[in-house]
Parts: C-alpha cells; sequence; structure tokens
C-alpha cells in the first residue's frame, strides 16, 4: 500500500528545498545587482549641498564723500540687493595718501588734507567662499583756517628784520634793512605776490576734486598750489610753525590752487624754514607732494621762489655775459625811464644772482646757485618807478627759474639767499658762494639733478634710486639744467649707463648750445601792449643772434648691459668757448638707466 504520509513529506521537502535553492539564486543575484549599482554610484559626482546665498550686486556710498581734516567722519554705504543674505560692510582704509587715516567702528579720521582710498568689505557677500570688494575715494579738504588775531612772526636782529603772515601760509610780507630807512621792501598788493612758493604742473587745465573748474584767465597755469591763497581770497592754512632759536622760524601749510577762485586747497604741503645771519636770509623750501593722480606730467618752469617787492626798489641789476666773477661790468635791465619792466623779460646769468635797487643804490640781491635762468621786471611801468608801499600794485619783481618734474608723491627741496645791501654786497656774496661745478657732472644717486625729458619719456618717478630709469619712444630727448662750463676745461663727455632697443644698439644726437651773444641780453616773456615779444626778436637778432647747436652723432651699444660710454666733442672745431647745456636725442624707441653724466 502506497505510504501516503511519507509521500507527502517528500513531496513537501523538496518543494521547500527548491524553494530554499530558489530564494538562494535571487538572493545572489540581487546582491550581484547591488554591487554592481554601487560601483557605478561611486563614479558619479556627489550632491553637494545647495548654495543658497543671495549675492551683492553693489554697494552705494551714502555717507559723504568729502570731509575736513581732524573731523571725523561715519561711513555708511547701501547694499544692493536689499535681499542679499550677507550685507554687514567691514571697512578699511586702502591707500591713506599722507594723509594719516585711520577707522575704527566704521569712523574715518583723517589728519590731513587729501585723498583717501577706503574699501567697503562684506564676507561671503558674493558666495559662500568669495567676498565683495568695492572702493571708494574720500576727498578730504583742510580745516578751515583760523584767522589768527596777530599773524605776523618775526626774525631780527640790529639790521634785519623779516617777518611772515601765519594768516597767508607763512608767506614773507615783511623785510627791512635798518642800513636803508628800515622801510618794508616787500609788496602785498594781492596774494599772488610776498616772497612765497608756488609752483607749477598738469593737467592743464586742472579741475578740483569736486568738479571745480578755474578761473578762464588762469587756466592756462594748470596745477598751481600757492603759499598765500587763491585768487578768489582763500587763505591757505598754516598746520605748524615753531620758532628755532632767535634766528630761524619753520613753517608748514596746505597751500591753495592759485588758478580757482572756490577754495581749492593743493594736494600737497609746503615747508619753509627762514634763516637770518648777518645781512642774508636763507630760505630752505620744500614741497612734499600728496597726490592722487599718478601721471608724470611734463617738466615745468618753477620759481624759486618768487619775490615783489615795493615801488621804490625798481632797478633790474645782475651780470650778463660769459666771464662770471672776473671784474667785468654788471647790466641795468631795468632802470627809471627806460621805458622796460612789464612785461616780465627772461635773461641768463652765470653768476646766479639778480638784484632789484632803489635809487640809493641799495636793495635784495636774490642767489639761487641751483639756477642760471631768471625772470625779472617791474610793473606797470616807468611812471610808478620809485615810490609805493605794500598795498599799492607798482610792484619790482625778482624769480630764479628752474625746469622740474613734480612726481605725485615727490619731496622736492631748494635753498635761496636774500641779501640785503649794496651791489658790491650783494655780487660778493655770491661770488663767495658760487657753486657751479667746472665742468659739470651729474650723479643720479637720489635726484634727477634738474634734468628733464622732451617729448614722449618718462621714467619710474620719485624716489630717484642710483640713476634715472627711463623709457623712451623715438626722437624723445633727455636735457640738462641750463649751466656754465669752458670746452677748454671739457674735451670729453662721458655717459655711464645700460641702453636697450630691440636693434641692440642705439644712435644719440648730442646736442650742445653754446653760450652766444643772445645770453647777453634779456628777452620779453610775453607779449602786451606796445611790446611785442616776436618784434623785440626781430630787432635783436642782428646785433644779438643766437648761437646754433653743435650736434654730435654716436652710435652705442644698446643690449641692456652697463658701460661707460667717451665721447669727444673737442675733435669737432666748434666745441669751443662757453657752453651751457646739454641735450640727448634717442634714434628709436628702448629704455636707459644712466647713472651719471660727466663732462671732463
Amino acid at each position: 500500500m502506497f505510504n501516503l504520509n511519507f509521500s507527502i513529506k517528500s513531496t513537501l521537502a523538496n518543494r521547500t528545498l527548491a524553494g530554499v535553492r530558489t530564494s538562494f539564486v535571487m538572493t545572489a543575484v540581487l546582491l550581484l545587482f547591488c554591487a554592481a549599482s554601487c560601483k557605478e554610484d561611486e563614479n558619479e559626482p556627489k550632491n553637494e549641498p545647495e548654495d543658497k546665498t543671495v549675492p551683492v550686486t553693489d554697494v552705494t556710498l551714502s555717507s559723504a564723500t568729502t570731509t575736513v581734516a581732524g573731523t571725523p567722519l561715519t561711513l555708511a554705504a547701501t547694499v544692493e540687493p536689499a535681499t542679499a543674505t550677507n550685507k554687514t560692510i567691514v571697512w578699511s582704509v586702502k591707500a591713506a595718501n599722507g594723509t594719516g587715516a585711520t577707522i575704527a567702528d566704521s569712523v574715518l579720521t583723517v589728519s590731513t588734507a587729501g585723498n583717501v582710498v577706503v574699501a567697503a568689505t562684506i564676507a561671503k557677500g558674493v558666495a559662500a567662499g568669495e567676498d565683495f570688494t568695492k572702493d571708494f575715494t574720500i576727498i578730504v579738504t583742510p580745516a578751515l583756517p583760523v584767522v589768527v588775531e596777530t599773524p605776523m612772526r618775526y626774525i631780527e636782529n640790529d639790521r634785519i628784520k623779516l617777518g611772515i603772515d601765519l594768516n597767508l601760509g607763512g608767506a614773507v610780507t615783511f623785510l627791512s634793512d635798518n642800513d636803508n630807512g628800515g622801510k618794508n621792501m616787500i609788496n602785498s598788493f594781492d596774494w599772488g605776490r610776498q616772497i612765497q612758493m608756488s609752483y607749477y604742473s598738469g593737467p592743464w587745465p586742472y579741475i578740483g576734486p569736486n568738479g571745480e573748474t578755474p578761473a578762464d584767465n588762469w587756466a592756462g597755469l594748470g596745477w598751481n598750489p600757492i603759499q598765500s591763497g587763491d585768487a578768489g581770497g582763500h587763505r591757505s592754512t598754516v598746520t605748524a610753525f615753531e620758532m628755532r632759536g632767535q634766528n630761524a622760524m619753520f613753517v608748514r601749510c596746505i597751500p591753495m590752487q592759485w588758478p580757482h577762485t572756490a577754495g581749492v586747497p593743493g594736494d600737497c604741503e609746503f615747508e619753509c624754514l627762514y634763516t637770518l645771519e648777518d645781512n642774508v636770509i636763507t630760505m630752505e623750501a620744500t614741497i612734499v607732494n600728496n597726490r592722487s593722480d599718478k601721471t608724470q606730467y611734463r617738466a615745468c618752469s618753477q620759481e624759486m621762489p618768487a619775490v615783489y617787492t615795493n615801488g621804490p626798489w625798481y632797478n633790474l641789476v645782475t651780470y650778463l655775459g660769459d666771464q662770471p666773477f672776473s671784474g667785468q661790468p654788471v647790466t641795468n635791465i631795468v632802470t627809471r625811464n627806460d621805458g622796460k619792466g612789464c612785461p616780465w623779460v627772461h635773461f641768463y646769468t652765470p653768476e646766479n644772482w639778480v638784484a632789484l635797487l632803489d635809487g640809493n643804490g641799495k636793495g635784495i640781491g636774490v642767489f639761487q646757485p641751483e639756477v642760471m635762468t631768471f625772470n625779472g621786471g617791474f610793473h606797470p611801468g616807468d611812471a610808478l618807478k620809485g615810490f609805493g608801499g605794500a598795498k599799492d600794485g607798482q610792484t619790482g619783481h625778482i624769480a630764479p627759474v628752474g625746469t622740474q618734474i613734480l612726481d605725485a608723491n615727490i619731496r622736492w627741496t631748494y635753498k635761496t639767499a636774500f641779501i640785503l645791501g649794496t651791489l658790491n654786497d650783494i655780487r660778493s656774496y655770491a661770488q663767495k658762494h658760487w657753486q657751479a661745478v667746472t665742468p659739470p657732472e651729474w650723479t643720479f644717486q637720489n635726484s634727477r639733478q634738474n634734468w628733464y625729458y622732451q617729448g614722449d619719456a618718462s621714467d619710474t618717478g620719485f624716489p630717484i634710486e642710483d640713476m634715472l630709469d627711463i623709457r623712451f619712444k623715438k626722437n624723445a630727448s633727455l636735457v640738462s639744467p641750463v649751466t656754465f662750463w669752458k670746452a677748454a676745461d671739457a674735451p670729453v663727455l662721458e655717459i655711464e649707463g645700460a641702453f636697450e632697443t630691440a636693434s641692440k644698439q642705439i644712435t644719440l644726437a648730442i646736442e650742445i648750445q653754446p653760450v652766444g651773444k643772445s645770453d647777453f641780453t634779456d628777452w620779453l616773456n610775453w607779449s602786451e601792449g606796445d611790446q611785442n615779444a616776436e618784434t623785440e626778436r626781430q630787432q635783436k637778432a642782428i646785433q644779438f643772434p643766437a648761437m646754433p647747436p653743435l650736434i654730435l652723432s654716436e652710435t652705442i651699444q644698446a643690449d641692456g648691459v652697463n658701460r661707460v660710454y667717451s665721447i669727444n666733442p673737442a675733435t669737432s672745431p666748434d666745441y669751443k668757448n662757453v657752453n651751457k647745456s646739454l641735450k640727448f636725442t634717442f634714434s628709436e624707441d628702448g629704455s636707459a638707466k644712466i647713472k651719471r653724466i660727466k663732462l671732463l
């Protein structure tokens, strides 16, 4: 008989085994599938958390863009869009530009006028790992001048008395000599006179930091800060004054831009040290530039300084010739009833001095050891020569004139002496202190030594360190200051430097300017009334012809290696007598690192 129970158990067992096998197979398949899937996932990029930052698109300054030196300014700005995730601004000073600017808790404090660049930074303002930053320029003007009730400060001895006015930037408004009556010699008809510092640079015209435009009649002067004040009657601001013993005083001021009538302060400082010894006042004048405009503008004529006397001092005297301090007679450039004096005239004097004398032959001499070119004259003309006071319009004028590049950050100092007394007193002092190096040598260790550029050329700017590092285009020139040397004393010209051009060589056109008969007279600076500069030039050309320059050509290596190049102008029969300047013109684009130039 068939065992039904066994048959059922067998069947169930077989089914169970089959199920286990089926389950095992399915499990294995699933495991293999998962393993494959996991390997595929490892090769796919993982999903990072989404950056939901709403980025900052702009920041607009809502606080003032100008402030006054010494007055705190709380900085504030509007963040766009308003829905930006991060909007907290942290302020910092990016460029103080000599103003002494600091920021604490969003409050800007500045001690000196100038332009300050501040930065507004928002952490994670653009994205989780990127900040937003924007810069702003804050214009800082000087504190309003406080009119000093007793502004005059003096140094004096038993003969000479010098006075400066602290309400006019420390300009000289009083100078007297007890040996000549003790009357004030200095004219103050307006704030463009006195004895004061004045400088010139670009651009032309100069537009103020808030868009101020100059008066039309002064626009051609460009950037022109002066010590006293501006043409609109705004005073310069004295920021420091001190007596230095009994015979010296120091003053620092923020000047005003003369061509502007709206009150535009200079983005610079003037420092001046006046020292009195016997019958001589020494003026040590320094300009410290803090300009935000970093352009290297062309060199300009600089007054070192401008001197304006009262009407009694009208006789303009100097030596015109090519034999300095050899007992040669002087020339009366302007005297009584000669129809001369206005417009101003310019002239070359190798003795470095000019005097304004009164009818008694006494007055003031100006000695500038670096300069042999001067301006001078008497305004307005013959009818008012010989009389007038400090507030009268008639005035005598002297200005030593040098040519100088004024870099945006330059600190430049000159020293000029004022000698009171007779013509003999003045000329004797000049001879004793004459510093002309003959033959001349220029070593560019820490300054340009009064050299400058014409055409498309510039250097690396102030400070000058061991060389003139120049970039130039074809036909640009390097020009010397006006000086004095005898050809017989200097047969050789040496240049030490490294020149570099694409062709590995360069031709220098070397222009040597002789002193000629045109240097033995004066020339009008401009035309006015019946005084015409061009007519005068034509009339004087016969009696005082100009000497043509001697031009030499020298081809030198220009592979960037420093060398000493010797040039022999004495091989030319036209190199003779007395000379006054050099000029090097470059034949092609290139660069040069010039360490020294020497005549020997």
